[in-house]
Order: structure tokens, then sequence, then C-alpha cells
């Protein structure tokens, strides 16, 4: 932590001038001036360099003495806590940290903070002893990730436009601390600076209170000790179940079994899959997405087989894990998907081309043109086209059969059911054709889509999700459909970017914790969708996260325009025999603990609670982003609810 020069220097009973002209001739390691006066690092020991006598010099001491740009680097061990809200990286200045840090919490919500350390020894352990009311705490180790370009200042990535997006917390490229893997009391770290977290339930608090953990972290030779204090409220946030706000991300289920080594519908796969599911609902996710293509094979002969086991399966891994909603996933896609593969490659007019670049300039044409303009869907399983009597014989049946399952299994009241995600007006007539299909085959069941920004598929959906920055544009229309009966989500996904909410790895975290504040703020919204929980488009997420879905091994012409932007395709990580959380999902978290908390003042005092969500939230892309004061309106919404109580 970092003092003033003078109380440095009676702290040590030294003379504060003398203090001052050392520190003017680089007598210290760690002194600066901000503005007229000198401050210091309070631990750096006050060494006396004179020689009072012929001994031989201690170097040790002598080194301080030299001017700065002749001074060996000596690491001084250092620990500093910062907020949890507040991004680190491996190079953060440790200095800028805090020796003790207040967190509070209401029960049922957990609460923590971030350690960084600097000036180790690669190899040699960091020891940590914890000190508290309790032991029910956990320790986890911080895993950097890179951030290879910076989200665009529209949606994608700067590659997209070559624009500059001014709102991002730094500039790329980057390594930010974002997984957490879990550690007991020792980890063993591989380079000269690392992060961890503390994390503890609030729970059995029966009135307001304070309870205090000293956290103490030794490594070769060196201690120091930090101190987290925490705010304890009487008042209770539920476990996430079928009537909190809805949350929902998709998983890439065969990612779960290749990360894991767990065979597809086996033991071990299910056990792993309850594994996740257990994460994402203490994330406060409530709603499991079940995609429909892995309930069906496609046999030799073309005909569809119903594999009710496997749904089986993954219902009993959600009944385990306290998860009660479903989501269908659609059985259809757009007919045009282009795939950076050969096919591709070889059917590009190479005689005609100049450059390498135009390579990717070709893909992004045609991938852009297939996406926005392509009128025709496919019956996903089989790739027959919904405009074919086939392709909706197909859809039919399977929805028919998947229909009479859920009848058979009272499912028809948990689920909602997708048809053919993201259609623009281009694929407007075909939805309507699969609507109808679904409508017949699944009567009562709703149908629950993200949608781009059109009107021509109101009668075809029950639920509509268009994008965050898409409600707020077309709010009028949006509301209007509520009150004619239909019901709304939103989601973000590589889009929006800018300054509007989204949790993307480049932006402040308090934008992830905020997604859930405007489901106050919009009392219409009662849910929110990512595609991202585990996806990692067949890289390793902690070395590559900016990429496009069908980039190749050994690719020499990588097709920039249609990269993800970074963080968008998962905010979970592969762990050993689990899932890691991540700063982003822990801010997910954190946001719908905040919303609980907001419901219930809402119910008591109206107005209070508009107050205190104005105070931080205006819209997605305006809010407050100082953690500090995000924190003492948290506060306030604690202290408001427990005496609303």
């Amino acid at each position: 932590m970092f003092i003033s020069l003078s109380e440095y220097a009676r702290l040590h009973g030294k003379n504060p001038e003398s203090a001052r002209k050392r520190a003017a001739r680089g007598g210290f390691q760690t002194a600066r001036k901000e503005g007229r006066s000198w401050i210091i690092d309070s631990e750096e020991p006050y060494d006396d360099l004179r020689q009072h006598d012929a001994k031989e010099p201690d170097m040790d001491q002598l080194v301080w003495a030299l001017p700065k740009t002749e001074q060996a680097a000596k690491p001084v061990f250092r620990a500093a806590l910062f907020d949890e809200l507040t991004p680190i990286y491996p190079d953060t200045d440790v200095r800028t940290g805090e020796d003790a840090l207040t967190v509070s919490g209401a029960n049922g919500t957990y609460v923590g903070v971030h350690i960084a350390l600097s000036g180790l020894t690669p190899g040699i352990p960091v020891a940590f002893s914890v000190e508290g009311p309790h032991r029910a705490y956990k320790l986890f180790e911080l895993i950097p990730v890179p951030v290879e370009v910076n989200t665009g200042a529209v949606l994608r990535s700067e590659y997209l436009k070559n624009d500059k997006n001014e709102n991002v917390i730094r500039r790329a490229p980057f390594y930010i601390y974002e997984a957490l893997k879990p550690i007991f009391n020792l980890a063993r770290p591989q380079y000269t600076t690392a992060a961890f977290a503390f994390r503890t339930p609030i729970e059995y608090c029966r009135k307001k209170e304070t309870a205090s953990f000293t956290i103490k972290i030794c490594h070769d030779g060196m201690c120091r000790t930090l101190t987290v204090q925490t705010m304890r409220y009487p008042v209770t946030v539920k476990p996430a179940a079928a009537d909190s706000p809805q949350f929902v991300n998709w998983f890439d289920y065969e990612n779960i079994s290749l990360w894991h080594n767990a065979p597809m519908w086996s033991a071990r796969y299910e056990e792993m899959l309850t594994r996740y599911l257990r994460t994402v609902r203490y994330l406060r996710q409530n709603i499991m997405a079940i995609p429909g293509n892995l309930l069906f094979t496609v046999m030799p002969d073309g005909s569809l087989r119903f594999e009710p086991q496997r749904l089986d399966l993954m219902l009993r891994a959600a009944k385990r894990a306290g998860i009660t909603l479903f989501q269908g996933g659609a059985f259809c896609s757009r007919a045009s998907s282009l795939a950076d593969n050969d096919e591709f490659y070889a059917s590009l007019d190479h005689d005609s081309f100049t450059s390498p670049e135009q390579i990717g300039e070709a893909f992004k044409r045609r991938a852009f043109d297939e996406f926005d303009y392509g009128t025709d869907a496919v019956f996903s399983l089989t790739g027959a086209s919904m405009s074919s009597e086939q392709g909706q014989s197909q859809l039919k049946e399977a929805l028919c059969t998947l229909y009479g399952y859920l009848r058979a299994h009272n499912l028809c009241d948990v689920w909602t059911q997708s048809c053919l995600d993201e259609p623009n007006d281009a694929l407007c007539e075909v939805y309507h054709t699969i609507s109808k299909i679904t409508r017949e085959a699944m009567p009562g069941i709703p149908i629950l889509e993200p949608v781009l920004p059109t009107e021509n598929v109101i009668g075809a959906l029950d639920i509509w999700c268009p994008s965050l920055d898409i409600y707020e544009k077309n709010q009028a229309f949006f509301d209007k459909r509520v009150e004619e009966g239909d019901k709304l989500y939103v989601y973000s996904c590589l889009t929006p970017g800018g300054n509007y909410c989204n949790r993307l790895l480049d932006m402040e975290r308090l934008r992830v914790v905020y997604l859930a504040w405007g489901m106050m703020k919009y009392p219409n919204i009662m849910g929110f969708l990512h595609w991202g929980a585990n996806f990692t488009c067949g890289n390793n997420p902690f070395e590559r996260q900016a990429a496009m879905f069908s980039e190749q091994v050994m690719e020499y012409h990588p097709k920039y325009a249609n990269f993800l932007p970074a963080g968008d395709e998962c905010i979970l990580y592969p762990g050993f025999e689990q899932p890691l959380s991540s700063t982003r999902a822990e801010a997910h978290r954190i946001g719908f603990e905040d919303l609980e908390l907001l419901r219930m003042l809402k119910q008591i005092n109206p107005a209070r609670a508009d107050e205190i969500v104005s105070m931080l939230f205006t819209r997605f892309d305006c809010y407050e982003k100082s953690v500090k004061e995000y924190r003492r309106v948290r506060t306030l919404l604690l202290e408001a609810v427990c005496e609303s109580k």
C-alpha cells in the first residue's frame, strides 16, 4: 500500500526531509512523485546506506543508492486485494491494490475478492492460510486468457470494419485474468506474477453483522497479510428456480465429452453434464437448452430414429442440478452456411487475385451475402430443404415424436421450442412455414426465438428475443407485442459492441452485472439468453479467443473480418473433472443476485427500487462504470431491502 513519504519516514524514526532528499537521489526502489508530493510503498525497508567502518559494503543495500538506470532488478514479493469486478492482468501494478477490502452480501449470495501477487520466483510455492469465523470459503487460481483483437465499435471485432472501439478496458493484444481454477491452500506460480480469488457464501445471518477473514500468503520465506471484511445482511436471496428471472446459456454438449474424455451418453458423461448444470445454476441459470438434433439419429435409409434414452439422461442431470425449465433447440438452420474449407478455397478465381488478402475479402462478401439474403432453410438432420415436402415431413415427424415424449413426461408446461435461429426479412416466408408446422405438431408449446430486426414474423412466435440494442432502438414495437400477449427476452452475442452492455473480454465486468439490472429497468424483459456457455470453435480457450467457426488447421489465410470477438464463445472453461467458472460468469451471478434484491424492494417500495436503479443504470449503453460507486449503491440496496423487511 502506498503512503506519503513523510508518514513513511516517521514510521521508521527518520527525518522526513532526509527521506525526501534520498528519494530525489533515487535512493528508494518504490518512491515516486505524484504532483508535488512523494509517495512510497509502506513495505519497503528503510536501509541505512552509510558505511560506518571499512568492512566490505553490503551490495544488496548499495544497489539502491545507484542511479535507477544502473540498478539491478530485485524482486519484492507483494500482495494486494482488488475488487472482483475490477479487471486485472498479469502486468497489473500490485501496488495499486489494497491491504484490506470490505464486501457486502445477503443470505444466499456469495462475496469475494481477487488477490494479485508480484515479485514471485517461478516454481517456488505460494502458500495460503485463512483465519476467520468459519471455513466455508474457497480459493481459486486465476488463469489468464488472450484478447487478440478488440471488440468492434458496432459488432464483431475491429477487423470487420477496421474501426476503433474507444469503449474498451485496454487496447489489444493483451492477457486478462479470467478462468477460476480451484485450489486448496497451495499453488506453484509459473511466472513472476499471479492472481487468485477468495470467495465465501453469506448464510445463516440473523442480523446485520460483520465478519472478517485474514489471509496470510507466504512465498520464498516472505509473508504478506491481507484482510477481507464481509458485511452480512439478514435478507435472503433464494437459489435460482423456475420463478426466478429467466437466464439461459447454450451448451456445446460435444465439448463436454471431448474436454473430459466422457463418451457421449455414457454414465461418465451424465456425471460431467450434471457438474456443468450445477455450475450454471450456481451462476443463477435456470433453463437448460436441449438441441433437437441430439435427440435423433438419421438411419442409413434416411429415416429418423428417436433416442429417448438421451433425453432421459439430460433430464436426470437437470433434476440433480435443480433445473426445471427447458428450451428446445431449433431443428432447422439456414440453407446457406459457408465454411472455411477446401471447397470454398477451390471455388475462388485465383487467376484474378493479386494478393492473399483477397481470399479473406472473398469469404467475407460471400458469408455476409448468404447470411443476409439467403431465403431458404433446411431440416438440419438431413439437409432437406424446408421449401420441399420432404423437409416439411421430416420436421413434422421429429416434432410430433418429441411432443409425445413431453406429454408422457408432463413437460409441456416447462418447455419452449425454437424453430430457426435469428430469422430476418429474407427468411420470413420459410420461417412462417416452419412455425406453422411447429404449432400443429406441438400445440400449446410457446415458440421462443432470437430474432433479427423484423416485424414480418408477427404471429409466428410467442417469445421475442432481440439483441438488447435492437430492443432499445425498437422498444415501442416490442413493448406493444407484450401488450398484445407475447413475451420478451433479450440476448447478446458478437453484438452489440461499442459502449453497450455485453460480456466480452475487453469490457468492464460491470457491464455483465448490468445485463440483469436492465431487466429491472425494462420490466417487460423476462429473460436473458446467450449462445456461448462452453463453445470454443475448435480452439484451446486458454490460448485462443478471437476466432471464426470454421478456421482450418494450418490456416495461412485467416478470415479476420469474420472473427468472433474475444469472449463471445464461452464463459466456462475446461478444468480437471469439472468446468471452471470465470470472472465474467461470476459477474453474471452478481447481477442476477442484485436483480432478486431489486425485485424484493420493488414489491415493498417501488419508488425506492426505481431510484436505486437510476443511480447506476439508464440504458444498456449508459451506465455507471465506477466499481466503487457500484459498491456504494449496492450497499444502499441491501440496506433498503433490510429496512423494508
